[in-house]
């Protein structure tokens, strides 16, 4: 194994760990001692990896972006029928809310510890959401609902918020009814103003 792999790996190493502390008891609580002991790594190996706490946090915020779109995006495109993949955006949450034991969002978990709007982290957690409200416009561009481009625009932004708040209602109590409640409202709100 060379010396590039070695170093690739207590980077890979130290970002796992950081991701898992991060999200499980969130970013403050979580010190860079605790994430080098846990990840098995030397001081010296982590900041010649990362400078700072925060430079971690923005490396496990683009990784968390990247994975947890590509989990959604591969769940959604399972369906073939337009509406049921639109809808598919739900069942994606029931998927993973329990299997994360309910923990949430990690970006608006994050946010949450990160008040000012000009941080660095906070700007990442705009990027996210963006990204998210922009794929659900797509997915809602692909029904081709022959109607006003305002009201595919007001059912994007209605699935997003519903989707947010889902996240956010399984996360306080635990629980997917939330999510399924919402399910039903944009199924219902497609029905009845577009078909």
């Amino acid at each position: 194994m060379t010396l590039q792999n070695l170093s690739g790996d207590s980077s890979t190493k130290i970002l796992q760990t950081a991701s898992r502390l991060f999200y499980e008891q969130g970013y403050h609580v979580t010190g860079i001692n605790q994430v080098i002991a846990e990840a098995g790594v030397s001081k010296a190996s982590f900041y010649h990896h990362f400078s700072s706490k925060e430079e971690l946090c923005i490396a496990y915020l683009h990784k968390r972006h990247q994975n947890w779109f590509s989990w959604l995006q591969e769940e959604v495109e399972l369906y073939e029928d337009r509406q049921e993949r639109l809808l598919s955006l739900f069942t994606f949450l029931e998927r993973w809310l329990p299997d994360s034991n309910f923990r949430g969002c990690a970006f608006l978990n994050i946010a949450s510890e990160f008040p000012s709007p000009d941080s660095k982290i906070r700007l990442l957690v705009v990027n996210h959401k963006n990204a998210l409200q922009d794929y659900i416009r797509q997915l809602v561009d692909r029904l081709n609902i022959s109607t006003k481009k305002n009201n595919t625009v007001m059912l994007a932004d209605f699935i997003y918020i519903l989707f947010e708040g889902a996240i956010t209602e399984s996360q306080i109590y635990r629980s997917t009814q939330a999510i399924q409640a919402a399910r039903e409202a944009v199924k219902q709100l497609i029905n009845h103003l577009f078909f």
